[in-house]
């Protein structure tokens, strides 16, 4: 059977009420806890900057929570093979319960700060899980649907997250809007408890990557809290230092017994590795949208706290649309889109920093869009083929590599925003715009690897079957 023929055959229906539904409503409910988290979150953030101050902290709450999710996701094997499945996802949620208490009730913005690492070191373990329990209980074959499925719990997620975040903060408090993402997780623990096996999965003895983990964490908060340097010259010097650790904890773990990352990441020429460099270079380039669009829609756009945070997610709400739309395509029309998606990122990218220097609404509104249907058209796919040419010896190690990637490309994109629009005078020596727009043309100049990966990644899969094509 093709796989063009597999698909046709694998419906929304098959997926949530078929013999994988558990694992599939279990995936569900994991992305969706991520999905509303973000949303609700960036949507109240302004708000309680305002509150305590600290707007130079701002790429810091998206920056370490997308870094510690990079911990947890790493770590997320290791956890599986020692605890099992349901332990490790009963933890994670109450760890996600913890960290929105904690920033209900932040006396300040380093409080906050504890929270966010706390909610994405759990975050990051049950993405990371829900990607494996996709590739071993759905199937290759159901992976196209099922990213379709999960774009439509994006999609739901962008209109309810603001929504609620919004409504919450303007009638009550921001706080109470941190509170309310509470309940979904512990439905996500009930979920956990009911649906999943208690007994462990013996492992062949898997270790905590302690010290990939301590150059790739360490290389990222570098990057991090650069923006808060005296000096460019300091910054840049600690941004290298940065890019050092990283380089480091990825040639530490080529060689490890239990690698976290394909073997030969670091080479451009296995189509696995290619995709996971285009999974992680497109959140990158659109890091500053979700960092910045909420402020801009405040402080510039006079929008209020509920209208901003849906003025960000035009750009989910985009890429979940155009995801759903664009699941069931053949292989050909796929590898087009492989290719489109980065470019029409690319001229969102650049069209935003155009609409906001304007403080347009609809320009930003028209460019925001096309950030997210350039995501959307195209990820899925990435995906699919990136886990289909990985060869099964590292299947489980590509799949829970993508949220990694993914949560590490906007790890540092969101912290490469902060460092150009502090350096260019946000928010103290240039309230205007213009310290934001220069994040947003960076971004789209960051597109243009992507672009560049993407063609060659469709070359090299566009006329091999995944279902036979040998590992590299």
């Amino acid at each position: 059977m093709t796989q063009s023929t597999a698909q046709a055959t694998i419906g929304w229906r098959d997926l949530l009420l078929g013999p994988r539904r558990a694992a599939v409503w279990t995936i569900c409910l994991g992305v969706s806890l991520h999905a509303f988290n973000w949303f609700v979150v960036n949507t109240i953030t302004p708000s309680a900057v305002l509150e305590l101050g600290g707007a130079e902290l701002l790429s810091w709450v998206t920056a370490f929570f997308l870094v510690f999710s990079i911990v947890g996701s790493s770590g997320a094997a290791f956890l599986k093979g020692r605890l099992g499945l349901r332990a490790v996802l009963i933890g994670s949620s109450l760890l996600a319960i913890a960290g929105s208490l904690i920033i209900a009730v932040a006396p300040n913005m380093e409080v906050l700060l504890v929270g966010r690492i706390v909610q994405g070191f759990a975050e990051g373990i049950i993405m990371a899980l829900c990607y494996v329990i996709a590739a071993d209980a759905v199937g290759e074959d159901a992976l196209p649907p099922l990213f379709g499925l999960l774009a439509a719990v994006w999609a739901l997620a962008t209109v309810g997250g603001p929504i609620l975040g919004g409504a919450l903060a303007h009638l009550w408090s921001w706080r109470i809007a941190a509170a309310s993402l509470a309940p979904l997780a512990i439905i996500f623990l009930v979920l956990a408890l009911i649906v999943l096996p208690a007994r462990p999965k013996a492992d062949g003895g898997k270790g905590w990557p302690l010290l990939r983990l301590i150059f790739l964490t360490g290389g990222s908060l570098a990057i991090c809290v650069a923006s808060k340097s005296e000096t460019p010259l300091l910054a840049a010097a600690i941004v290298l230092a940065g890019l050092v650790a990283l380089w480091i904890g990825l040639r530490i773990d080529r060689h490890a017994r239990s690698p976290l990352f394909p073997a030969r990441l670091l080479s451009a020429r296995p189509a696995s590795s290619l995709g996971l460099w285009i999974i992680g270079l497109m959140p990158l380039a659109e890091a500053s949208v979700f960092l910045f669009i909420p402020y801009v829609g405040q402080v510039h756009l006079g929008l209020n706290v509920m209208h901003a945070g849906q003025m960000a997610s035009i750009v989910a709400l985009a890429w979940s649309f155009s995801a759903m739309l664009v699941a069931r395509l053949a292989e050909k029309q796929a590898t087009r889109l492989i290719v489109l998606g980065p470019a029409v990122l690319t001229f969102g990218m650049f069209m935003l920093a155009w609409a906001v220097n304007a403080e347009t609404l609809l320009g930003t509104a028209i460019a925001l869009a096309a950030c997210g249907i350039g995501f959307g058209i195209s990820n899925g796919f990435i995906c699919q083929r990136t886990i289909g040419t990985s060869g099964n010896a590292e299947r489980d190690v590509t799949s829970g590599a993508i949220p990694t990637f993914e949560g590490l490309g906007a790890a540092l994109g969101a912290a490469f925003s902060g460092i150009i629009a502090i350096g260019a005078g946000f928010p103290e020596l240039d309230s205007s715009t213009r310290p934001i727009v220069w994040s947003f043309v960076i971004g789209g100049l960051l597109g243009l690897p992507a672009i560049l990966a993407a063609i060659r990644f469709a070359r090299q899969t566009s006329s091999v079957s995944l279902e036979t094509q040998p590992a590299e």
